[in-house]
């Protein structure tokens, strides 16, 4: 039987601070990771890791480019899933009422969008992405910013093409179209850029005005009747409406309805693979 390979002491002080920023994220600058905390929780001597590490800099610049290289940002939880089927299941009249049908998007459209609000403001790998890009703009040109520069781009993409994959049946679960002229996957990936960047800025503001995630107002918008909606969940409804339209040849029927509930299925499928990769 081929023995195990037990990790080196540099990979177990690694994999000790990687843990430590998992659980609590991530600071810009790192300066609430103390090395001598990290050393004593990993069991390696504290001799070993300064003959490995002689400053806490070079230290920071290795924890650095591990965990952008660990980071894999959340996606939709299983919860925003179940609440737009419900959303469904409330609206009976959805195939037959264009009226409803309208409301049932919007208010679909702005649940998900807040509880995708909501779960990036609390999650940890969120905050340590945004501090490592905070972070990466300060760090000197060189080889460490090249590589941080890299990872991040890397990890912003994997989320961005799970973003294009749940927006490329959108149409399909709404009976609707990408707006003429654009058409996929340009049109996807342009929306999918765009609510990523949309969303970002609104996680940062939120950091500094908490506000903006639970102030709400009432209002009649985009043909939809009276809902509360935050001020992020507007500008980002108000984004996915400009690139979709209703499509005029979707006939709304039993098949319509059937065609919508197979594609919701495969939503979750999609979101599914996407849980079990996170949290393998």
């Amino acid at each position: 039987m081929e023995a195990v390979r037990q990790p080196s002491p540099r990979d177990q002080i690694i994999a000790t601070a990687l843990s430590e920023i998992t659980a609590h994220g991530l600071t810009v600058g790192l300066d609430h990771l103390s090395l001598e905390k990290v050393i004593a929780a990993s069991g390696v001597s504290r001799a070993t890791a300064y003959r490995i590490w002689p400053s806490k800099q070079q230290f920071l610049a290795d924890v650095i480019v591990a965990s952008v290289r660990a980071t894999t940002l959340d996606v939709d939880s299983e919860q925003e899933v179940g609440r737009i089927q419900a959303l469904l299941d409330q609206h009976p009249d959805f195939a037959t009422d264009a009226a409803a049908r309208r409301h049932v998007v919007v208010d679909g459209l702005r649940i998900s969008i807040q509880a995708d609000l909501e779960r990036i403001v609390s999650s940890p790998q969120w905050s340590t992405y945004l501090a490592l890009s905070a972070t990466s703009r300060g760090l000197p040109d060189g080889v460490l910013k090249t590589e941080v520069t890299s990872a991040l781009a890397q990890a912003d993409q994997r989320f961005t093409d799970h973003r294009i994959s749940v927006y490329a049946r959108l149409p399909r679960l709404l009976g609707y179209r990408l707006r003429p002229p654009l058409d996929e996957p340009t049109g996807l990936s342009l929306l999918s850029h765009a609510a990523g960047a949309l969303m970002t800025g609104f996680v940062v503001k939120i950091g500094t005005q908490p506000h903006l995630l639970t102030d709400t107002f009432v209002l009649p918008a985009f043909g939809a009747g009276e809902l509360a909606w935050t001020v992020p969940a507007f500008a980002l409804t108000s984004l996915v409406l400009s690139y979709l339209e209703p499509d005029p040849d979707a006939t709304w029927g039993p098949d319509q309805i059937a065609r919508s509930r197979e594609t919701l299925a495969e939503i979750t499928d999609v979101l599914t693979k996407a849980w079990g990769e996170a949290s393998s």
